[in-house]
């Protein structure tokens, strides 16, 4: 049942709507009437927006609207410290459908829509990690990122192997000690196939050395959120590494109002159209974050490993439903009951219910 959105009450001062580029920054000021009194453009660096503000702070408050964008956090961070956090507002771009679906994009218009927006009280704003919880995300984003660098590399390098007729074991790549036993594989190849070999072991050599990095860094960033150990030792399959990179990328779950709420913010739930008496049933909206949506998937597929406990009933779970689905829709079905169990469990104390997310 959706509930009715009520007006806020009005802001008393004026509205300044931020259309954000590399190396301008479009904006569009509303007075207390909504009228636009000026609008205009100015460098994209922090002089100039210090400038910018203090001009019109002289005139009474102020609040600031842009879109999340890929070079929006110094903005936020300027304006958060010049302004306070509550008169920043930053819309998502991905609701804000007047901008995105315009038939006539402007940057000026742009501008005026976010001002108009926010003056309205109307403007879908976006999650913006601070502090600690900034640095948690960023650590998690790159071990993850070394992480798929190195398989990467290890593919290669598997691949080349096999077409001298040798075999790598598993998870050759994740220790010293198997690399070492990979190094002596690697003499038996000659020409220009060893160089590549020798020109890849180097490079993962490289990379494990910035995952252990990333690892430990995440951990020490880790210990500052005490929720985070609660899902290490209750949720199943989520460790080390994915707790962390969940958290970091979406923040504590007691933000949100429910369960299904916190699972859309993974983008793992299905899509649905449904006009005259007509419904279809869609894809994964994808419109989450990606990378706590890789974290979840990632701990279904370590369950379907696990030989005793919750794991193997998850994974006797998933083999039973593949029989008459595909195996991947499975995982992201196993995925999306692991994300409202994890919001049960920190927003109500309620332990994970193996019985009540996954149902025989």
């Amino acid at each position: 049942m959706k509930k009715l959105q009520r007006r806020p009450k009005r802001f008393k001062g004026l509205s300044i709507g931020l259309d954000l580029h590399k190396r301008f920054i479009q904006y569009s000021v509303m007075d207390r009437r909504g009228n636009e009194s000026a609008n205009g453009r100015i460098d994209a660096n922090k002089e100039e927006l210090l400038k910018f503000i203090g001009r019109w702070q002289r005139e009474g408050a102020i609040q600031a609207a842009f879109e999340a964008c890929g070079s929006f956090i110094w903005v936020f961070d300027v304006l958060s410290k010049t302004l306070g956090r509550e008169h920043v507002h930053v819309g998502q771009p991905s609701k804000i459908a007047v901008i995105g679906n315009s038939q006539e994009k402007r940057d000026a218009s742009d501008a005026w829509w976010l001002a108009y927006l926010m003056y309205e009280g109307t403007l879908p704003e976006a999650f913006v990690a601070e502090g600690e919880l900034r640095e948690l995300r960023l650590a998690g984003r790159e071990l993850r990122s070394y992480t798929e660098m190195r398989s990467d590399l290890a593919r290669r390098m598997r691949s080349h192997l096999t077409q001298e007729g040798l075999n790598l074991p598993k998870g050759w790549h994740t220790s010293k000690r198997k690399r070492a036993v990979a190094l002596e594989a690697l003499k038996q190849v000659a020409g220009v196939r060893a160089e590549a070999l020798r020109d890849l072991y180097k490079q993962i050599e490289q990379f494990s050395e910035l995952i252990s990095y990333w690892r430990k860094r995440q951990h020490q960033l880790s210990n500052g959120f005490p929720d985070i150990e609660v899902i290490k030792a209750q949720m199943p399959g989520i460790k080390e590494v994915n707790s962390g990179l969940i958290y970091g990328e979406l923040g504590d779950p007691r933000r949100f109002h429910s369960a299904k709420a916190y699972a859309k913010a993974t983008g793992l739930i299905p899509g649905l159209r449904e006009t005259g008496g007509k419904k279809q049933r869609l894809p994964i909206t994808r419109a989450g974050s990606k990378h706590a949506r890789w974290a979840f998937t990632r701990a279904v597929i370590a369950c379907l490993r696990c030989k005793k406990g919750v794991g193997l009933e998850i994974k006797k779970w998933v083999e039973n439903q593949s029989k008459r689905k595909s195996k991947c829709t499975v995982v992201v079905a196993a995925a999306r009951k692991m994300a409202e169990g994890l919001w049960r469990l920190l927003a109500w104390g309620e332990a994970f219910d193996l019985r009540r997310a996954f149902p025989s």
